[in-house]
């Protein structure tokens, strides 16, 4: 299990950024890319005033998954508040955005997934023909002819050189979700749960985790080949020899198990991600 105290981490400034605003980041796992689902996980803390983040209307052909540590982020249609967990499907529009001054636990998760190095060679060549400015690339076609789109799909066509053409939306938007309206399961051992969500075919599953008296959750179910995250929002934690507390994340391989102990009333946000072999796009 890797663990990661992102409490101990400096924040560093994402560069390039082709959205408005500065946005900081600590690397939770790192997409490896490749031909089956690749995984990002991260925090990321965002500008206030002239720097703040916006984006502007757009979908992509990789999921997501945000959770508002602090502060809250408009996502067009409805804000995500601090506590709550937002799901954004592949293909579904959202935005235009706005965040100042919030922090967010960010996972994206896809079978086209762009790493950063990619999506970095991308921009340093779409640079050399167009222009990225106020959060929409400004390029020139193969006429000489002006236009702009989405960052996000200018740098999908040209690392995959070749027209980005979406997909069906599995879900017309995102789906935001409030825990503190959930109620809880009956008691599991030392610890009970609010079953947030189960989404798509690949079965993307979402809940939050609450320890009732001290003990040891087990985190992986036997054979599961999907991985998993924990990322701890409240409370006091160990594994093995390591000991933590809130901000931590922790990535669980496929197939692998996990023991984690905690004291009573330290809860967590717990993501198992769709396997390595699922479709998220469907081409």
């Amino acid at each position: 299990m890797q663990i990661v105290e992102t409490e101990k981490l400096e924040w560093a400034l994402i560069v390039p950024n082709t959205r408005g605003g500065d946005i900081y980041r600590k690397v939770i796992h790192t997409a490896q890319g490749g031909d089956g689902v690749s995984y990002d996980v991260r925090i990321e803390l965002f500008s206030e005033g002239d720097r703040a983040y916006t984006a502007i209307r757009h979908r992509h052909d990789f999921e997501q998954l945000r959770f508002a540590v602090s502060g809250s982020m408009d996502l067009g249609f409805t804000t995500l508040n601090e506590g709550e967990v937002g799901y954004f499907p592949a293909n579904a529009y959202y935005g235009p955005q706005k965040c100042a001054g919030a922090i967010i636990l960010i996972a994206q998760w896809g079978d086209h997934f762009i790493t950063k190095e990619a999506s970095d060679r991308a921009v340093a060549e779409l640079s050399e023909t167009g222009k990225f400015s106020d959060g929409i690339y400004h390029g020139l076609d193969e006429n000489g002819k002006p236009y702009s789109k989405d960052p996000l799909n200018a740098i999908w066509e040209q690392v995959f050189n070749r027209p980005y053409v979406p997909q069906p939306a599995r879900y017309r938007q995102p789906i935001v979700m409030s825990p503190d309206a959930f109620g809880w399961s009956e008691p599991e051992g030392q610890v009970r749960r609010r079953r947030l969500g189960r989404f798509t075919e690949n079965d993307t599953e979402i809940e939050m985790i609450s320890w009732i008296e001290d003990g040891t959750f087990h985190s992986q179910v036997v054979d599961d080949d999907r991985p998993t995250l924990m990322f701890t929002t409240a409370g006091t934690f160990s594994h093995d020899d390591a000991q933590f507390g809130a901000l931590t994340g922790l990535w669980v391989e496929p197939g692998r198990s996990a023991k984690l102990d905690a004291q009573v009333g330290s809860t967590l946000l717990l993501v198992r991600f769709p396997g390595s072999t699922s479709r998220i796009t469907l081409e």
